[in-house]
Parts: C-alpha cells; sequence; structure tokens
C-alpha cells in the first residue's frame, strides 16, 4: 500500500535514508560520498528533505506491506517562472517541475515493484499539480537505479563529470 508519510514513519524512514547514503558510499567511484555517521545525521538529512517537501508544494510517500515501511520517495515542485531568473529565462522555456528527491527500497523488497507503485504514486501527485516534467539526480554507477527509471520513461539528459586532481 502506497501512502503519504506521517509522523509515526519518521524513525523507520530515518533508517532507510542511513542505508541509503551507506548504499551511495560504497558504488561511488568518485569516493565523495560518505556514509552517516551516526543516525542522527540521517535524521537531520530527513528533516532538511521533510521541510523541503512542506516550503516546495511536494510529498512523501512510504509503501507499506504488513504494517511494516519498505519504502518511500520524496518530490518537490520547482517552478520557472519567466522573469524570475535571467540566465534561465535565456537558456530555457518556462516550466512547473517534479523533482524526486529521494527513492528508496528496502533491498529484500526490490525487484517486487514497489519502486514502481512510489514512482507512479509521485507521477500522479505531480501530474495533479500540473507539472510538465519529472526530473531527478542519479549517481551513475547505481545501475540498478538508472535502469528502473530508464524502464519508466526518464530519459538521460545532463550528463555530469568529474576529474579528481
Amino acid at each position: 500500500m502506497i501512502r503519504e508519510m506521517n509522523i509515526n514513519d519518521r524513525k523507520n524512514i530515518d533508517k532507510m535514508q542511513f542505508d541509503l547514503q551507506k548504499y551511495f558510499s560504497e558504488i561511488d567511484k568518485t569516493r565523495d560520498s560518505l556514509p552517516y555517521k551516526s543516525i542522527k545525521d540521517a535524521r537531520r538529512y530527513m528533516q532538511k528533505m521533510i521541510d523541503d517537501a512542506n516550503t516546495m508544494d511536494g510529498k512523501i510517500f512510504v509503501a507499506e506491506e504488513k504494517d511494516q515501511i519498505i519504502g518511500f520517495i520524496q518530490g518537490v515542485i520547482i517552478e520557472h517562472k519567466k522573469g524570475a531568473d535571467t540566465f534561465y529565462d535565456l537558456t530555457h522555456n518556462p516550466s512547473k517541475e517534479g523533482w524526486v528527491g529521494l527513492l528508496f527500497v528496502k533491498p529484500e523488497y526490490r525487484g517486487g515493484g514497489t519502486g514502481q507503485q512510489l514512482l507512479d504514486e509521485m507521477k500522479k501527485y505531480f501530474i495533479s499539480k500540473n507539472c510538465t516534467s519529472i526530473r531527478l539526480l542519479v549517481l551513475s554507477d547505481n545501475k540498478h537505479a538508472v535502469a528502473v527509471y530508464e524502464k519508466n520513461g526518464f530519459i538521460r539528459h545532463d550528463l555530469e563529470m568529474i576529474l579528481k586532481v
């Protein structure tokens, strides 16, 4: 079942964010991603994501199975209006974009459609808010996530490259 996050979900969400950042630190070839030092760091990060959802017309949805939280997704809305940013105005059309900030499914539940359900729910929300596109960033080394997003119709757009010096 997919539903909006509530305060009772917080401890589970913080733990999943802790695990997600640990995973990022393991697959990031640049070694720029660090694991959190403690669950408190994950809690602080998630508080920022909750605050962003609250101030940027966003949502956090959770996937629940047998009264257990098994995944979550966070998304916000960014509206680019004409006249708000000269650089953007010169190079882009006005738009209202849904941004997926986080998507996590516990490893033992991956491949069963939970990520798909979370993405579908966020997509419905963004459509209800008249967004013209949905964007996200994903580590290029996160091949499983890249495959999931491409399966859902996302295309590679920007390519950020890094050179360690």
